[in-house]
């Protein structure tokens, strides 16, 4: 299969240099500049009909190699290693013609197709301190810089003075080339950092000052220039300054090595089943309303993380009986309780501040609290830990919302084992 769709592709490679030979010297108008390889197609010229024959080559051999090749380094292989030796040189004896011509083009391809090369990224992660040793979460690694090492990255210019400060890395070993590696990397620390926020983070008091993230990401201040009768100017400072957060102390001390263990499992899956995954996009959420935002704004991602997290219904009728909000407190008193008045709280809780929630979200009036925002996020914090547990005890009798549904209810229907021997 993957020869044939070589052969094919191969064939338009050859195609498209036939149609660049014909239009005249490539010379004449700047092709391989870093606009390249588009700006070769320009209208005026002649080339526009190369330009679509050339994107199908560059999808067709991005479908044949998706885990180590970007559309960047396609794009720029084809035009500076077959494309610009074919069509520009000094003379043409070089130039390859016919089945010779499609040979080579499937020989290039071929190398394309079979690429794989693995990177070592560092992204520099602001405002964060490490301990000792380098740590591993999933496929992240921190590790501590030198002063030599900040101070090299400086030199060359990447960041000012006045930006946040920067004492770690995070490591990644990611796949494919250059571009490639980067994009895998970023969304890996990215990953990881949400986890990091959404189960050890401050939701409300303090969670400015914890200003840990990517150095490109992270807000640099939180001082608010103000104008008083257009003409007076303030500062005025929000949150408390820049903690110094460190990683052990601070973050990983925050769980049991028993629940790092099962994120640590988690995120090392290759294919997580749809409540895993449902888990990993609360997270996200939940991550997110650590972040400086308003009031409202952060319980509202906080009912995001729940309803992600343990929401969905197989059934609509009986949804539209029961409602979602008795549907959640059910869910997560189920989950999360350890006995009958633990359940009964947390369905409580639940209720309330999903209400809190509907009526943010249908225009109602006030703002929520910063207490309301620390137990809200507090709770589902515990569900999406407690979930996390069940998921790992139970296997694939949770592995989709179905499954969790019927699970719920023959928890909801299941008598306690004293009940039994009491029935005469």
């Amino acid at each position: 299969m993957t020869e044939k769709a070589i052969s094919i592709l191969a064939k338009k490679l050859a195609q498209l240099v036939e149609i660049f030979r014909r239009g005249g010297k490539a010379s004449d108008f700047h092709w391989w500049n870093e606009n390249s390889p588009r700006s070769f197609f320009n209208p005026l010229y002649g080339y526009q009909d190369g330009q679509p024959i050339f994107e199908a080559v560059v999808q067709g051999v991005l479908r044949l190699n998706p885990e180590m090749l970007s559309e960047h380094e396609i794009e720029h292989k084809l035009v500076y290693d077959f494309l610009q030796p074919q069509t520009i040189s000094v003379t043409q004896s070089n130039h390859l013609n016919g089945e010779s011509l499609i040979n080579e083009a499937e020989n290039h391809l071929k190398q394309l197709v079979e690429f794989e090369a693995w990177q070592d990224v560092d992204i520099a992660i602001a405002n964060l301190w490490l301990e000792g040793e380098p740590t591993e979460l999933g496929k992240v690694t921190f590790m501590g810089v030198t002063k030599e090492e900040i101070d090299l990255w400086k030199k060359q210019g990447f960041w000012g003075e006045s930006s946040p400060d920067f004492r770690v890395v995070a490591r990644v070993r990611a796949p494919g080339d250059r571009h490639k590696a980067l994009s895998y990397a970023r969304i890996q620390v990215n990953q990881t950092l949400d986890i990091l926020r959404a189960f050890c983070f401050p939701f409300s008091r303090y969670s400015e000052s914890w200003r840990v993230g990517l150095l490109g990401d992270i807000i640099a201040s939180t001082a608010t220039p103000m104008r008083i009768n257009n003409r007076d100017f303030v500062i005025q400072v929000s949150g408390y300054g820049i903690a110094q957060i460190e990683l052990k102390q601070h973050i990983f001390s925050k769980l049991e090595q028993p629940q790092w263990n099962l994120i640590n499992k988690l995120t090392l899956k290759k294919h997580p089943n749809k409540m895993e995954s449902k888990l990993l996009t609360s997270i996200h959420w939940l991550a997110e309303s650590t972040k400086p935002d308003t009031n409202n704004s952060k319980f509202a991602k906080i009912s995001f993380a729940l309803e992600t997290l343990i929401g969905g219904e197989p059934r609509d009728e009986e949804l539209k009986v029961r409602g979602i909000t008795a549907m959640l407190a059910e869910r997560a008193a189920f989950i999360a309780g350890i006995d009958p008045n633990d359940r009964l709280s947390i369905d409580h809780d639940i209720r309330t501040y999903y209400g809190k929630r509907s009526n943010i979200f249908h225009g109602g009036e006030g703002d929520v609290s910063l207490d309301d925002i620390d137990r809200f996020g507090g709770l589902v914090r515990r569900l999406a830990l407690a979930l996390l547990e069940k998921l790992d005890e139970l296997g694939d009798e949770l592995g989709n919302v179905e499954k969790l549904g019927k699970w719920v209810k023959v928890q909801r229907y299941t008598l306690p084992e004293h009940s039994s021997k009491e029935v005469v």
